[in-house]
């Protein structure tokens, strides 16, 4: 994703405000980011992949993608209220795993025989690692949310760095690992208190990824502690950052996404679809989160071909530098 000095510059200036508002209001950040600037990054992304036939080689190999994420959200979602054993979180984490690595199956071969060979050797890999390993279960909670809000983000922002070395550029990547840190380390008596309409939008919707978290550190809490406990703001404070400076991010890039290139009619249904989300999650934010749900989701998951050949690039960049020089 390509920028320049003044997009970077853009880009500090953007991760500092970022940072403060996380800092001073952590779970109205995150709760207002994710509602208002969501729903018109979800619908403007997929538009944009579209364009580019989702960096698949064929524009059909997106149905599969599209069928298997689809597939896996409604499951998750037919399940969340139901007490999981570890056979379903490794079904489910597997899944999810395998929605994954289908763009690299989908990359390797045109023809469906080998992708169906492909594809069964990679689901039962997948199923594997999620069952014998703990930190699968983590990870796959974190893919579509803390990978790709944060660690996406910044891949994207240093192969940018890779591609055009400058000061500005390495400045906008030491600013996005510096910030989240900051979040952290900023006196707790700097964040404000919860509002009523916080807690009770943040209670059954965002609060899932504090909990992921927590409980990985061993830690559960109930509805009070989960918006009080230290360890829980400070976490928000750092989600609040991650997930307002993903969206800011993508619509600073004004050439990229080259809005003047979208027709009318589809920026015209964009338009009132996001203006419609909006209101819904002023209406009811459980509501508002829970049909957009799968939009969300979705998004991720047709970002997915993108994310692999992003890590290729960047692989090839660090490839070229270790590889030994040639003899003059």
């Amino acid at each position: 994703m390509t920028g320049g000095p003044n997009l970077d510059r853009l880009n500090i200036a953007l991760i500092a405000a970022s940072m403060l508002l996380a800092i001073r209001w952590p779970f109205e950040t995150l709760l207002l980011a994710y509602a208002v600037l969501g729903p018109l990054h979800y619908m403007t992304e997929i538009s944009w992949l579209h364009d580019r036939n989702y960096f698949l080689a064929r524009r059909r190999d997106i149905w599969p993608l599209m069928v298997g994420g689809l597939v896996l959200i409604i499951a998750i979602g037919s399940v969340a209220s139901v007490d999981k054993s570890a056979l379903h979180l490794a079904v489910e984490n597997g899944a999810l795993f395998s929605i994954f690595g289908f763009p690299l199956v989908l990359a390797a071969t045109p023809g469906w025989v080998k992708r169906l060979l492909l594809l069964a050797v990679l689901v039962p890999t997948c199923y594997l690692l999620a069952r014998t390993f703990l930190v699968a279960e983590s990870l796959a909670g974190y893919l579509p949310t803390v990978i790709h809000v944060y660690v996406f983000t910044g891949l994207f922002m240093l192969l940018s760095w890779l591609r055009r070395p400058s000061r500005d550029s390495a400045g906008a990547v030491a600013a996005f690992l510096l910030c989240p840190m900051l979040c952290w380390l900023a006196p707790l008596d700097w964040s404000a208190a919860a509002s009523p309409w916080a807690e009770r939008s943040f209670i059954g919707t965002l609060r899932a990824i504090n909990d992921l978290i927590l409980g990985d550190a061993g830690l559960t809490f109930d509805r009070t502690e989960i918006i009080e406990h230290p360890a829980s703001i400070l976490i928000t404070r750092v989600l609040a950052l991650a997930y307002l400076y993903h969206y800011l991010n993508w619509f600073s890039k004004v050439q990229l996404i080259g809005w003047a290139r979208i027709s009318p009619m589809r920026g015209g249904i964009i338009v009132a679809l996001w203006l419609g989300a909006v209101a819904v999650y002023f209406h009811n934010y459980l509501l508002g989160f829970a049909l957009l749900l799968i939009l969300s989701f979705m998004h991720v998951v047709l970002e997915f071909p993108l994310n692999h050949r992003s890590f290729k690039e960047i692989g090839g960049f660090f490839g070229k530098k270790s590889s030994p020089r040639p003899a003059k």
